[in-house]
C-alpha cells in the first residue's frame, strides 16, 4: 500500500487494521451514501473522486507523515486520521465535510462537540488563519514527497495566493518555480514553449532544470482551456502525456522525443462553470486534490482587522465589521447573469478595500469621520463603480448608509455627504512635493486641479479638448485611484464616446506615467504584437519607467491577443517572450542591479527580479464596449480581465454633462445669438434624451437595440454646428448675390434716367427739325405747284434745281433724330 519498501512489521499490522477499521466504512459514506447500512445522501466532491483516486491519494499522505519507525499506536493512528481527513475528506464540500468528520470522530471514539480556540495539524505553524494554513501544511507535505497536488475551490478563497506564498517561501538553492496562467485560449504549444524555456539540455535527449534544483510548475486556472472537437483540452493532454511518461515530443519535424526530469507540479482551479470547463477524470487522478473552502466569517475578520490595526486601531474592528457585513449582502443580493457577468465578489474585493484604507496618511486623518468616509470612498470604487444600473448602485449606497447609521452615528452627515472624491493629484504639477491621498471635498475644487493639469497636458501633448463636467470628474480620480495602486490595473466599460480613452490618458499624466498603445497597420499580428510587447518590457524592466499599456477593442486585432494580456495582469509577464539570445541580453543589463537588491547570481533569481520589477511599473487599462455578447465571452474565456482589475462602469452621461457638453461647444459660437444659446442646449439635450427613451420602446416593441451613444451626442452637435455654418454661409453668398442685383437693377436706373434725358433732348430737337422739314415741304409744294402752272421748261428746271438743294436739310434733319 505504501512508497515505503520494507515497513516494520508490528507498522504494517497496525495500518491494516486502520485501514479495516476506517476506509471501507468511509468509502460507503461517501460514493455511496450508505451510513450504519442506512441509505443516505451521498456526499459531494467538488471534483469527481473514485474510491481509487481517495485510497491512493490516503497512501501517498501516509509517506509524507510516516518518517522513520513509528512504534507507538496511537501515534500511528494519530497520522492515519491526518491522513484521512487529508485524501477521503480533501475534496468534499463544505456540508460534506461535516458528516464525514461526525463519522470518523464515532470511529475513533473522539469527542464530537465543539472545543473552543484553534487545533493545529501536525507540522502547521500559528499563522493568520486555520485555513491557509493547513492549505500551505498539505503543499508543504506533498511537495516534500515529490506528489503532484491540486487545490480546487471557489474564486477568491485564496487558492493562489496560498501557493505563491508558499513556493516563494521555498528554497532557491534547491527550487524553480515556474507560474503558468491558463485561459481558455492557452493551448498546448504555449505550455510546451513555456516549460522548454525553463529547462536547459543535460544529454543528448534529457531536459532538466540546473543540476541540483527542480522545477516546480505552479498551473492557475487550470481548466480554463477550451475543449475541442474531440473533447480533450489540448493542455491537459500534453501534461498528462508529461506526467505519466516524463516525457515530450519536439514539435520540429524531427518529433524528437524530450525527456524532462526533476519537474514538480501543484494546480489551483476554480469549480467547473462559467467559462471552467470539467477536466479528464484520468489527469485529476495523478494528483492528491484538496478543496479550499472559503475561510469562515471568524479568519476573515482576524485577517483583515490584523491589516487595519497595524495602520490604524481606532476603527479597526468596526470598519471589518462593516465590510465583511457589507460584502454578504452584495453576494447575496447582485448575484452574476448573463447581463452582470461581471458581478463576481470574492476575497481579492475585501483585499482591495482595506489596501485603499492603507493608502491614508495620519497626518490628514485624524479623526474616525474621516476614516469612516475613506472607507465608505473604498467600498463605493470597489463594489459600486462595476454595477451598471442606478437600482444597484442605489442598494448599494442603501447597506452603506445603514451600516453607517448603526455604527456611526454621530458622523452620518460627514460620511454621507456627495460628492466623495479622493486622490493624491493634489501636487501632480509639483514633482519634488510628495503625493498624500486626501479627500478633495468637491467638484469645483476637483475641476480646478485637473483643468490646470489638462492645460499641462496639451502644451507637451496632442490637444484634448475635454469637458471636465462631474460625471468626468469622477471616472477620472477612479482611474488615477486605481492606477496609483501597486499592481493597479482598471478595465472601463463604456459605449463609444464615453471618454474612456481621453480620461485614461489623463489620468496617465496626472500619475507620472508614460502611455503606451499598440498601432495597428495592415497585416498586424500576434508576432508584431509581441515585439511591441517586448519594448515595452525593456522600458519597464532595463529604463525602469513607469508605464500606463492603454489597450482598447478596437486593438483585438486577433483574440490571440487576449490570452497574452491575461498573462500580463495575472504573472505580469509573457511567457516565453524574449528568445534565450534576447533574454540573455536583458539578464547582462540587469544584473548588476539585481545582486545590489540581494537577488542571488543564479540566472532564475536574476530573471524573476526582472519579472517583478516590469509588473510593478506596468499599469493595464483595458477599454472596452459593453454592446453585444463580445465582452462577456471575452470575461469568460479570460478571467484575468474580471479577477485582476477594477472594474469601472461608465453610464451614460447624465442631465449636468450632456448639458455641459453643449454648452462648451455651443456657447462660443459666434453665429448663435446669446439669448438663444440656454433655449437651444436644452433643446440639444431634451433631443438626445428622447431618443434614448424611445430606443428603450424600440427595444420593449420590436425586441431590436438601437445605441445611443455620447459619441451621437458629440456627432449631433457638430453636424448642427457644421449646418449652421454651411447655412449661414449660404445665406451669407445669397444676401450679396442679392445685393449684387441690385446693385445693377440701381446703375441700370440712373443709366435709363440719362438715356431718358438725352432723348427727351432729341426730342426737342427733332420737334424743331420736323417743324422746319414740313414747311420746307410745304413751301415746296406750293413752289412745284406754282412751276406747273408756268409757261416754259427753263423756269421748271430752275425750280428743279431749287428742289434739289431745298432737299439736303430735311435729310440731315431725319438723320440727327435716328
Amino acid at each position: 500500500m505504501l512508497g515505503h519498501s520494507a515497513l516494520p512489521q508490528v507498522e504494517q499490522g497496525h495500518l491494516q487494521s486502520l485501514f479495516e477499521k476506517y476506509v471501507p466504512y468511509l468509502i460507503d459514506v461517501i460514493v455511496e451514501g450508505v451510513v450504519d447500512g442506512r441509505q443516505g445522501e451521498k456526499l459531494k466532491t467538488i471534483v469527481p473522486q473514485t474510491d481509487l483516486n481517495m485510497v491512493t491519494q490516503l497512501t501517498k499522505m501516509l509517506d509524507a507523515l510516516l518518517e522513520g519507525e513509528v512504534e507507538d499506536p496511537d501515534l500511528v493512528e494519530s497520522c492515519f486520521l491526518e491522513a484521512l481527513y487529508c485524501s477521503l475528506g480533501a475534496s468534499l464540500l463544505d456540508e460534506g465535510r461535516a458528516r464525514f468528520d461526525e463519522c470518523v470522530k464515532r470511529l475513533a471514539s473522539l469527542p464530537s462537540a465543539d472545543t473552543e480556540g484553534v487545533w493545529a495539524n501536525p507540522g502547521e505553524l500559528p499563522v493568520h488563519t486555520v485555513d491557509t494554513t493547513r492549505t500551505t501544511w498539505m503543499l508543504e507535505q506533498m511537495v516534500k514527497i515529490k506528489q503532484p497536488v491540486i487545490l480546487v475551490g471557489e474564486s477568491g478563497t485564496s487558492k493562489t495566493a496560498t501557493t505563491q506564498n508558499f513556493l516563494k517561501n521555498l528554497s532557491e538553492e534547491a527550487n524553480i518555480v515556474l507560474m503558468v496562467n491558463f485561459s481558455s485560449r492557452t493551448t498546448s504549444l504555449d505550455i510546451q514553449r513555456n516549460l522548454e524555456a525553463n529547462v536547459e539540455k543535460r544529454t543528448k535527449d534529457t531536459y532538466g532544470p540546473p543540476m541540483g534544483k527542480r522545477l516546480l510548475v505552479f498551473m492557475d486556472d487550470m481548466n480554463m482551456p477550451k475543449v475541442d472537437e474531440y473533447g480533450t483540452q489540448q493542455p491537459i493532454a500534453l501534461l498528462k502525456l508529461l506526467l505519466e511518461k516524463g516525457y515530450l515530443y519536439d514539435r520540429g519535424k524531427e518529433l524528437n522525443c524530450k525527456s524532462i526530469r526533476d519537474l514538480g507540479f501543484v494546480a489551483a482551479m476554480g469549480k467547473a462553470g462559467g467559462g471552467r470547463n470539467e477536466v479528464d477524470p484520468r489527469f485529476i487522478s495523478l494528483f492528491n486534490v484538496f478543496n479550499v473552502p472559503f475561510p469562515s466569517e471568524e479568519s476573515l475578520h482576524l485577517i483583515y482587522s490584523s491589516i487595519l490595526k497595524g495602520h490604524t486601531s481606532a476603527v479597526s474592528d468596526e470598519l471589518t465589521f462593516c465590510t465583511l457585513e457589507l460584502y454578504e449582502n452584495i453576494v447575496q443580493e447582485l448575484p452574476p447573469t448573463p447581463s452582470k457577468f461581471h458581478y463576481i465578489f470574492n476575497l481579492r474585493d475585501l483585499s482591495r478595500v482595506f489596501n485603499g484604507l492603507v493608502l491614508t496618511h495620519p497626518e490628514r486623518f485624524q479623526t474616525v469621520t474621516q476614516m469612516v468616509r475613506v472607507w465608505r470612498n473604498e467600498c463605493l470604487r470597489v463594489f459600486h463603480d462595476r454595477l451598471i444600473n442606478e437600482t444597484d448602485k442605489e442598494l448599494v449606497q442603501e447597506h452603506i448608509r445603514d451600516l453607517v447609521t448603526e455604527h456611526f452615528n454621530d458622523d452620518v452627515e460627514v460620511v454621507m455627504r456627495d460628492p466623495i472624491l479622493f486622490g493624491d493629484f493634489r501636487m501632480a504639477l509639483h514633482e519634488e512635493e510628495m503625493r498624500i491621498y486626501e479627500d478633495i471635498q468637491d467638484y469645483e475644487a476637483a475641476k480646478a486641479l485637473f483643468q490646470e493639469i489638462l492645460e499641462e497636458y496639451n502644451e507637451s501633448n496632442t490637444k484634448m479638448n475635454l469637458v471636465l463636467f462631474d460625471d468626468a470628474l469622477e471616472h477620472l480620480t477612479r482611474v488615477h485611484r486605481t492606477i496609483r495602486m501597486g499592481l493597479g490595473h482598471a478595465l472601463l466599460v463604456g459605449v463609444g464616446g464615453s471618454g474612456k480613452q481621453s480620461l485614461a490618458r489623463l489620468a496617465a499624466f496626472t500619475a507620472g506615467y508614460e502611455v503606451f498603445e499598440i498601432l495597428l497597420s495592415r497585416g498586424y499580428s500576434e508576432n508584431n504584437f509581441r515585439e511591441d510587447l517586448k519594448s515595452l518590457y525593456l522600458k519597464l524592466g532595463l529604463e525602469n519607467k513607469t508605464v500606463m499599456f492603454l489597450f482598447t477593442d478596437a486593438h483585438v486585432a486577433e483574440e490571440g491577443f487576449l490570452e497574452l494580456i491575461n498573462n500580463m495582469l495575472t504573472s505580469g509577464i509573457v511567457p516565453a517572450l524574449f528568445p534565450d539570445e534576447e533574454k540573455e541580453s536583458v539578464l547582462s543589463q540587469i544584473g548588476q542591479e539585481a545582486l545590489k537588491q540581494g537577488m542571488g547570481p543564479a540566472k532564475e533569481s536574476v530573471w524573476q527580479y526582472f519579472v517583478n520589477k516590469s509588473a510593478n511599473n506596468l499599469h493595464v487599462v483595458l477599454g472596452m464596449s459593453p454592446v453585444g455578447d463580445t465582452l462577456r465571452t471575452r470575461c469568460r474565456n479570460f478571467p484575468g480581465l474580471v479577477n485582476n482589475t477594477g472594474i469601472d462602469w461608465f453610464m451614460p452621461w447624465p442631465s449636468q454633462a450632456l448639458h455641459a457638453v453643449a454648452k462648451s461647444f455651443l456657447g462660443d459660437n459666434l453665429m448663435i445669438p446669446a439669448e438663444y444659446t440656454e433655449s437651444l442646449v436644452e433643446h440639444v439635450v431634451l433631443v438626445h434624451q428622447s431618443v434614448g427613451e424611445f430606443s428603450i420602446q424600440f427595444l420593449q416593441k420590436l425586441r431590436r437595440s438601437n445605441y445611443v451613444t455620447p459619441k451621437n451626442y458629440l456627432d449631433f452637435i457638430n453636424t448642427y454646428s457644421k449646418l449652421l455654418d454651411e447655412k449661414t454661409q449660404y445665406n451669407i453668398a445669397q444676401c450679396k448675390r442679392l445685393e449684387g442685383g441690385l446693385d445693377k437693377l440701381k446703375e441700370a436706373t440712373i443709366q435709363l434716367d440719362e438715356l431718358n434725358q438725352k432723348l427727351a433732348e432729341q426730342k426737342i430737337v427733332l420737334a424743331e427739325k420736323s417743324a422746319a422739314c414740313e414747311a420746307l415741304l410745304e413751301e415746296i409744294a406750293i413752289n412745284t405747284a406754282t412751276g406747273e402752272s408756268g409757261p416754259g421748261m427753263p423756269h421748271a428746271t430752275g425750280l428743279g434745281s431749287r428742289g434739289d438743294v431745298s432737299e439736303e436739310p430735311c435729310v440731315g434733319a431725319e438723320r440727327g433724330i435716328f
